[in-house]
């Protein structure tokens, strides 16, 4: 079992709410805490940067917590704690030290997605030392990276493993839970959780959309509870490029290129969710794979109650992944 987290602060959204950062952290956490006990991974997508609102060392943290408890409790149990996994593209990744991913190694397994696995020919590469100086070229090699990232973290991926004779295989998602997350100046082509909700909704993985906290998952919600015919301002190329001007520039760079399979355009992107979500619309339930009623489905797409929005989740998941219990 493997549940994809989405999730970043959006500060003004959860102010707006009567809520802040430590409400944000206590959903995630509640979520996370019986998916790691059952054994489950957490893909969470997060940086490693040091600062209050990096949710990266929250899931480490709660890790390691677990495992020490199931350490000294009874030796006899089978019970095993899931870990992190930590998609990364280039050039974030570079950011991490061997020192802190050594420090982390028995709570997380990071996924380095490099140009090369991204579909980038090598002589459009960026070289790593001039990731910060790249111009437009970089950006552009950044965004093709997370979009593969998200596609590959969705669909599973090969890497190549010194400890086995063939390639190792990353299992695809099991869920994708996506709450919060940027709707303005975003790295990629489309709001990463846009396009994370747009790839669940394509494979068919249960897709649980928190709306009521604000941010992208909000928009998403909104458009999910539309008029059948309707299109929402944010899932149109005008909007998004009135929040984050720079996205203009980097749509220059990528129609002068032909980008690697499966990575598509701002505007590709935007119509590929903008139908995904129509043909969800009748049928929430079933369409967004949630195990639930048609009824909490949209609840669950409105709540700003963390209690019930992670008793309505931790239920689907169960139901959807035919699951005899999720510890507490």
């Amino acid at each position: 079992m493997t549940v994809g987290i989405s999730v970043s602060y959006e500060r003004d959204h959860l102010l707006a709410r009567g809520m802040g950062l430590e409400h944000l952290r206590e959903l995630l956490l509640r979520l996370a805490r019986p998916l790691l006990r059952r054994g489950g991974y957490i893909a969470y997508s997060g940086h490693w940067e040091e600062g209050p609102e990096n949710f990266t060392y929250d899931l480490l943290r709660l890790i390691s917590a677990e495992q020490e408890d199931l350490s000294v409790g009874d030796c006899e149990t089978e019970q095993s704690i899931g870990r992190l996994l930590n998609h990364s593209a280039w050039p974030h990744y570079l950011k991490l030290s061997p020192r802190i991913e050594a420090q982390w190694i028995h709570c997380c397994r990071v996924l380095r997605i490099t140009q090369h696995m991204a579909g980038i020919a090598p002589a459009a590469q960026v070289a790593d030392d001039q990731a910060g100086e790249g111009g437009d070229r970089a950006r552009l090699n950044s965004a093709i990276c997370l979009s593969s990232l998200r596609r590959l973290a969705t669909q599973g991926m090969f890497i190549a493993n010194p400890a086995f004779p063939t390639q190792e295989f990353i299992a695809p998602l099991s869920a994708r839970i996506v709450l919060g997350g940027k709707t303005k100046g975003y790295s990629g082509f489309i709001p990463g959780v846009f396009e994370e909700a747009s790839l669940a909704l394509e494979r068919g993985i249960p897709l649980y959309v928190l709306g009521g906290f604000g941010g992208a998952a909000e928009a998403l919600a909104e458009a999910l509870l539309a008029p059948a015919r309707s299109r929402q301002d944010a899932l149109t190329v005008a909007w998004q490029e009135a929040g984050t001007p720079e996205l203009a520039t980097l749509r220059t760079a990528a129609s002068a290129t032909d980008l690697p399979v499966g990575v598509m355009s701002t505007k590709a992107c935007l119509d590929a969710l903008h139908r995904r979500i129509k043909a969800a619309r009748p049928k929430l339930a079933s369409n967004l794979h949630t195990g639930l009623s048609n009824d909490e489905t949209r609840e669950l797409l409105a709540t700003r109650d963390i209690r019930r929005a992670v008793e309505l989740v931790l239920r689907g998941i169960k139901t959807r992944l035919g699951l005899d219990e999720l510890p507490a």
